[in-house]
């Protein structure tokens, strides 16, 4: 069969998903935007309008989060889709609701992102005073919080983000902030994704502070190096990851932070059984079923 996977961003997945279907006979293309002619699967990484679906071909769509709120998908011509896949428990019951209520009969299959543990160097790991934000720099992101929390731990502590700018209003706060409360913020800008791997090796903490998010990678994938993650309870945290992760206030994750509580190899483990390469599989089965 021949397989597309249709997104406008190169990312991570896309050798992933190259390589398991190759691994079966499969002939696979990746295209940002145009059709491929005789493609039997269609793989729309995103559910925005940017790659309409393809009568003749299996179509498997995905929505992540953005698209829920700021994308006209509900303008999808559904009598082409034949799996619709998001990654995130609450986005899914709000997709289901609304298949209900106007009739369509679409499957909708709630299947998490995924990595290849083998791409995230693991070792065991113990605590230290240096925090991980992987994000852009962006209102949703909730860096506020984050400078909240840095100003309720001890001195010492520091706040590493590596990702682009997107808000200058934010950058300004973040060093006005840093500034009152006499605390260190080290803002890297965007990084390769090659080079993920070693920025991780000093961070003690993996900090997630978003009000909303899909399913994030970055918190995946620390998990996979063996990094402690302290995340935010944005909707469908709660079903993505184990209770003990999560935090509602900035003084309960400044507690989870200090805690000497620390278990790189249970990291790791939830990482793999959760978003490992069995998820690519699912999805694989649905193109080809």
């Amino acid at each position: 069969m021949k397989v597309v996977l249709y997104s406008p961003w190169d990312n991570a997945w896309v050798p992933l998903y190259k390589a398991a279907f190759e691994a079966r006979g499969h002939e696979f293309t990746f295209s940002r935007s145009k059709t491929i002619e005789g493609a039997d699967v269609y793989l729309h990484g995103w559910s925005d309008r940017s790659h309409p679906v393809v009568p003749g071909a299996r179509n498997i769509v995905f929505m992540r989060r953005f698209e829920l709120y700021e994308c006209p998908w509900t303008t999808i011509d559904w009598k082409y889709v034949s799996q619709f896949i998001c990654v995130n428990d609450h986005v899914a019951k709000f997709v289901r609701g609304y298949f209900q209520e106007k009739n369509i009969e679409v499957p909708v299959d709630v299947v998490y992102n995924a990595i290849d543990p083998k791409d995230w160097k693991f070792r065991i790991r113990s605590p230290n005073k240096k925090m991980g934000m992987a994000c852009h720099i962006h209102p949703k992101k909730n860096i506020p919080l984050a400078m909240q929390i840095l100003a309720e731990l001890p001195q010492e502590y520091e706040l590493h983000i590596a990702g682009a700018s997107q808000d200058q209003w934010m950058m300004d706060y973040i060093t006005n902030f840093a500034e009152s409360v006499k605390r260190k913020v080290f803002i890297y800008g965007q990084l390769p994704f090659d080079q993920m791997n070693l920025w991780w090796e000093q961070m003690g903490v993996c900090l997630s502070t978003s009000y909303t998010e899909g399913n994030p990678n970055n918190v995946i994938q620390a998990m996979a190096k063996g990094i402690k993650p302290i995340v935010h309870i944005w909707p469908g945290a709660m079903e993505q990851f184990p209770h003990e992760y999560l935090f509602a206030t900035a003084t309960e994750a400044a507690g989870m932070i200090q805690d000497d509580d620390y278990d790189s190899e249970a990291y790791r483990r939830v990482a793999i059984e959760r978003f490992g390469m069995s998820n690519i599989e699912k999805v694989v089965e649905m193109a080809l079923s």
